[in-house]
């Protein structure tokens, strides 16, 4: 599933591609995913155009000058396409994974926004802006993991309430932390010397303080590489991101680790593994 620097990247490549733009129409084939109804959807946003992208955790969320917004959910495997006139024929758009396109916003000027999604779980909602964040999926969130407001204080406070919870578990509750996924979640463990198992309990201040900034950092390098591809995940230019190229242990169980060559391990936590090293990791 795309995480936080997967989604903030297409974010930022939208507001470059398509802020300014103005919806001529819409198609979609899944109509399951659109919401209110297609036919509202259209209602509420052909003829509009879009003044600003933004996100919200792990949501896209398009701000139209119409009061209404397109909220966008890639779940599992779903990514942005932007094309036009002098990119539509280009070699990255016949990758198999951008073709299973589902829906299709046209602009005015003949550019397309299309979403490409083959397991068909992602979705999306055209709403009033003013509702946007009291979405279910968007109120229930946490502070962002890349929020100045998410502070050495802040961390303290989250960990001192939750510290019964593992700290692998702990990071992966949106609720709390929005935006980190179990790719980041293990490589910042890794970077900061933690074992995912620890209770959160159990970390000093110093080693709360080290993984804050490791998280942060993760996070911020991830957007360099533009994400990660992990299978489906590319970029609205049909392109895969490149952070799986620097791997610390997410993925890498049985395989030397790349600070002292002990084999990488995996474990279990909740429903997802996390990958660690058991000699730098304590």
């Amino acid at each position: 599933m795309p995480e936080l620097p997967e989604v903030q990247t297409v974010v930022s490549q939208l507001e470059e591609k398509v802020t300014g733009k103005t919806i001529k129409s819409v198609w979609s084939e899944w109509l399951k995913a659109v919401r209110p109804s297609l036919a509202i959807f259209e209602r509420r946003v052909i003829g509009a155009k879009i003044v600003e992208t933004r996100r919200k955790g792990k949501h896209i969320v398009l701000d139209l000058d119409n009061d209404f917004s397109i909220v966008i959910h890639l779940k599992m495997t779903g990514h942005l396409l932007v094309k036009h006139d002098a990119n539509r024929d280009s070699e990255a758009f016949r990758d198999p994974y951008n073709q299973f396109i589902h829906h299709i916003l046209t602009f005015a000027d003949g550019t397309t926004l299309e979403f490409s999604d083959m397991r068909k779980f992602g979705w999306m909602e055209a709403m009033p802006t003013a509702g946007v964040e009291t979405l279910p999926s968007i109120a229930s969130l946490g502070i962002d993991a890349l929020s100045e407001e998410l502070t050495p204080k802040t961390f303290d406070a989250i960990i001192e309430k939750k510290g019964k919870s593992k700290i692998g578990a702990l990071l992966l509750d949106q609720t709390i932390i929005a935006g980190i996924g179990n790719i980041y979640r293990s490589e910042a463990l890794f970077q900061s010397g933690i074992l995912p198992e620890r209770l959160a309990s159990s970390l000093s201040k110093a080693q709360r303080h080290a993984l804050l900034m490791r998280i942060k950092k993760v996070l911020r390098k991830a957007l360099t590489f533009r994400g990660m591809s992990d299978g489906d995940f590319r970029d609205t230019d049909g392109r895969e991101g490149e952070f799986q190229k620097i791997l610390g242990v997410y993925g890498r169980d049985g395989k030397p680790c790349p600070k002292c060559g002990t084999m990488i391990q995996r474990v279990r936590i909740g429903q997802r593994s996390a990958f660690f090293c058991p000699t730098c990791q304590r």
